[in-house]
């Protein structure tokens, strides 16, 4: 039984115990050594804050101020304050020596003493007459010793120095001590300290354990230890007691008796048939049924001997059972009855308490009974889930540790790994395994980062239900509030821990990876909204897929969004002229060996989404009438071309697709050498041409990542990030996201305030300008089709032939040639298709085939086509193949329905 002393003050500088207890307790549990949260928290002045500090200094608690910064705290938990509690609270009249009084004595008396040495005594008047006890003689701290310290003598503990009781309540440790912490979530401060925090972390660790051994509880009754089975086995084994071996030999007699009859009987059947040897096989029926007779009256008298022992036996049993229930439903009704059957259920669990079972069986039982938990949850503790990954990793896996340690946190499990001699490319090709050896973890979760502190150390992540939850929604940033300087601050997403992803996009180019509902467009957007809050840039968006929907409602935001391959290629073509001929500025502007983006001299940005789209658009090509043949967009050698000379003039381009495969992007390799890659869910085969084949093994395995399916986002909008130093390991970060009408919010708000113009030296390197681009994107969107013609002019010139002619259901092709050649002979005139040796019928082939590939040419852009049909002429019968003229009027916007 340990006595507490609440004295309150100690020594002469009215230090309060309790205060400098509170003060060891908040600097510990802190680890934060600063004096002006200590006056902050403890509500208390400057000057005695200080006092406090140097208390806690000479207590040991804290290290020797450092000026401005916080002062180093020496003490890394609190249950190890028990010597600091000794000395603020210890038996007998030693006590702390206080700050006032060392300062007192001067710098050579606390060198030479150490803390504490000096009892605390009650103050004596040294002026008048000499007292009649004797007291400890002071000490000259003006003459330190510097002689080695002397070792302590152990003396007997000193009585009171007063005679009044001590004051306090009395523990006992019965009281305080805890049981067995198997768990290991034992609170780290110490019960024994009686703290307000000692308290309730007690208070919550002993709900903890209460609500474990019912979870223990409900866990065995699924076992064979269960109440239930236990019910069961006991009933069945009183009911094997009542049944005996009377019983038993009983119902075997009966068995053997009637099996013996009908032996007999078929016997009988057999020799009432029989041809040959029929008086053998009677004599053989009649000896079988003379058995039989004997076997039934064994079996009758057995019978009978053993009625009357399971009847005695029922009697001793079932019967005082039943008076008893019958008694207590007499005397207390429904509940007596039901109180009864409780111990009837009682009483048969104690009876089938024992079981066997096998080695395995009892080593499962035992891992439930032990609380061991079956399945992952976050809510299990680090070393539960320690000792299940140490034993999947090792056992099943088969990899040799060398250290292992459990991190949790909100989104699950942290599990740091250093190997024995070997690197993680074992775990990373078990990764399918491991999550088979820890029922409750989702397919494809467990993420592994090979560490680039050191080859044998790497972290796995085992995320939980809800494991981006510390993602927050895409930050609001308000127009022209972002410079290129301080883009790569601007956040984009943020890993499980809430760690924030900003990409580096001053001059460096993106490319963005990610299959179909991967989350890329969110990504994107992600960016773009921190593009198109910049007050220096200018965003050219292409976009050949979709429509310009990637975009969301930022393209209101964005200076030009180019939809069809002859649109962006005017885009990209004022792009490349003003990133190959700004180098020229760079000495006259005094910038250096780089653009200088600012306000009056901003940057460029393309934005293509939908890049496999915008290849196979470019390979399309259009028909070139001068050239007579079909000529390639080379959208995508454009893009090479900027991505290879326009960075250092701050003109660069972020490209998203679905691959980076042959099949995809045919021979645009260069993607994979852009600085900054973002791999959302894409395929195994992407990873390795963008990171190369051994970084499957480092933990990069966004083939691992499950897209967004029906409802169920999944991994939608989670990617790894390879952009330098900054982002060089296998973390997965999400995309902050944002609600698409945010995002139109934004988009109008940052055009109205206006959109950056191109300064006038870089406008001079292009015969196309800023302007004319813009003015044809705002024109798409006011007419919602395409800043061209919706009609093509080949289109409407055979809409005019046709209308020459009557508009007859249907033409040949030569005869439209023909009409063309009058209506536009500089073009289609025969003689336009003359050749060494031609005729004229090889005149008439050669235009019809100029014709036929100039229409699917035009056409083609739009995604429309216009096929040979059948139609009948006028005062025929019999119909021709041809161009008919209602596939002519849906081109041309005449018949919208196809009627």
């Amino acid at each position: 039984m340990t006595e507490i002393d609440t004295t309150t003050e100690i020594g002469s500088s009215a230090l309060d115990r309790q205060l400098l207890w509170q003060a060891a307790e908040l600097l510990v549990s802190t680890q934060f050594g600063s004096q002006s949260m200590l006056q902050r928290k403890l509500r208390i002045g400057w000057e005695q804050t200080r006092l406090v500090m140097d208390a806690m200094q000479e207590l040991g608690v804290v290290g020797a101020d450092q000026g401005s910064k916080a002062r180093d705290v020496r003490i890394k938990l609190v249950e190890d304050l028990e010597p600091v509690y000794e000395a603020l609270y210890g038996d007998g009249p030693s006590a702390t020596m206080l700050p006032t009084a060392r300062e007192a004595a001067g710098p050579a008396g606390l060198a030479a003493v150490p803390y504490p040495v000096v009892e605390a005594v009650e103050p004596v008047d040294f002026t008048g007459s000499a007292p009649e006890f004797d007291f400890p003689q002071p000490i000259d701290f003006t003459k330190p010793d510097l002689a080695a310290p002397a070792e302590p003598v152990d003396e007997p503990e000193p009585e009171p120095e007063h005679d009044r009781a001590v004051e306090g309540t009395v523990y006992t440790a019965d009281e305080w001590e805890l049981r067995p912490d198997p768990e290991g979530d034992r609170p780290w401060i110490n019960p024994a300290l009686r703290t307000s925090e000692g308290r309730k972390a007690r208070a919550r660790y002993i709900g903890r354990q209460a609500r474990r051994r019912a979870r223990k509880a409900a866990a065995r009754q699924r076992t064979v230890h269960g109440f239930v089975p236990r019910v069961f086995r006991g009933e069945k084994r009183m009911r094997a007691w009542v049944v005996g071996v009377e019983g038993a030999k009983a119902r075997a007699d009966v068995n053997l008796a009637l099996a013996t009859v009908k032996e007999a009987d078929r016997a009988a059947r057999r020799a009432g048939r029989a041809l040959m040897q029929r008086d053998k096989k009677r004599a053989a029926a009649q000896a079988l049924q003379l058995e039989a007779g004997k076997q039934l009256v064994v079996a009758e008298a057995t019978k009978k001997h053993a009625q009357r022992a399971v009847a005695i036996r029922v009697g001793v049993s079932y019967v005082p059972l039943a008076v008893a229930d019958l008694a207590a439903f007499g005397f207390a009704d429904v509940w007596g009855f039901l109180g009864a059957l409780v111990l009837n259920l009682a009483g048969a669990s104690w009876l089938g308490r024992d079981v066997e079972v096998t080695e395995e069986e009892m080593e499962k039982l035992e891992q439930i009974e032990a609380g061991v938990p079956q399945e992952f949850s976050v809510g299990m503790t680090p070393r539960m889930f320690e000792q299940m990954m140490r034993q999947a990793l090792t056992e099943d896996l088969k990899v040799t540790l060398s250290a292992l340690r459990v991190d949790p946190h909100a989104w699950g499990f942290e599990i740091h790994v250093w190997l024995d001699r070997m690197s993680p490319e074992k775990i990373s090709a078990g990764l399918d395994l491991l999550e088979a050896c820890l029922p409750g973890v989702r397919t494809g979760s467990i993420l592994l980062q090979q560490s680039a502190q050191s080859r044998n150390y790497c972290v796995i992540r085992v995320p939980g239900p809800n494991p981006w939850q510390a993602v927050p929604e895409l930050p609001y940033r308000a127009p022209q509030s972002v410079s290129t300087k301080e883009i790569h601050q601007a956040q984009i997403g943020a890993d499980m821990a809430g760690r924030s992803l900003a990409l580096p996009m001053c001059r460096t180019n993106v490319n963005v990876v990610g299959a179909s509902r991967s989350g890329k467009s969110t990504i994107l957007r992600a960016i773009l909204d921190a593009l198109t809050a910049a007050e220096d840039q200018i965003i050219i968006g292409i976009d050949l897929g979709s429509a310009g929907s990637g975009f969301g409602g930022l393209r209101h935001a964005m200076h030009v969004v180019a939809t069809t391959p002859a649109y962006a290629r005017r885009a990209l073509q004022w792009a490349l002229d003003i990133g190959k001929g700004r180098p020229a500025l760079f000495g006259p502007l005094d910038m250096g060996e780089n653009w200088v983006t600012s306000r009056k001299r901003p940057g460029i940005t393309v934005v293509v989404d939908e890049f496999p789209a915008l290849v196979r658009e470019s390979r399309k090509g259009y028909y070139d009438e001068e050239a007579k043949r079909q000529v390639s967009w080379d959208l995508d050698g454009m893009l090479a071309e900027l991505a290879i000379t326009s960075a250092k003039s701050d003109v660069t381009e972020i490209i998203a697709g679905q691959g980076v495969t042959k099949e995809k992007v045919k021979d645009n390799t260069w993607l994979v050498e852009l600085p900054v890659q973002v791999l959302a869910a894409c395929d195994k085969d992407d990873v390795v041409q963008i990171l190369g084949d051994g970084m499957l093994a480092q933990g990069w395995r966004a083939d691992r990542l499950v897209p967004a399916m029906g409802d169920q986002l999944n991994d939608a909008s989670v990617a790894y990030v390879m952009a330098g130093n900054a982002y060089c390991e296998p973390i997965p970060y999400r995309a902050c996201y944002a609600t698409d009408d945010e995002l139109l919010r934004r988009g109008k708000e940052r055009a109205a305030a206006g959109l950056v113009d191109i300064d006038a030296e870089s406008a001079k390197f292009s015969r196309i300008t800023l302007k004319q681009l813009m003015d044809a994107s705002a024109e798409k969107f006011a007419t919602g089709g395409d800043p061209q013609d919706t009609v093509p002019q080949l289109i409407t010139l055979i809409r005019q032939v046709f209308q020459a002619l009557g508009d007859p259901s249907g033409l040949q092709l030569e005869e439209i040639a023909a009409g063309l050649g009058r209506v536009d002979p500089d073009r289609w005139d025969l003689a336009a298709f003359d050749g060494d040796g031609y005729g004229a019928a090889d005149q008439e082939r050669a235009r019809a085939a100029a014709l036929k590939a100039a229409i699917r040419a035009v056409l083609a852009p739009a995604g429309k086509s216009w096929t040979t049909d059948s139609y009948r002429r006028p005062g025929e019968k019999n119909t021709v193949k041809g161009y008919c003229l209602r596939h002519l009027k849906k081109l041309t916007g005449e018949d919208t329905d196809g009627s």
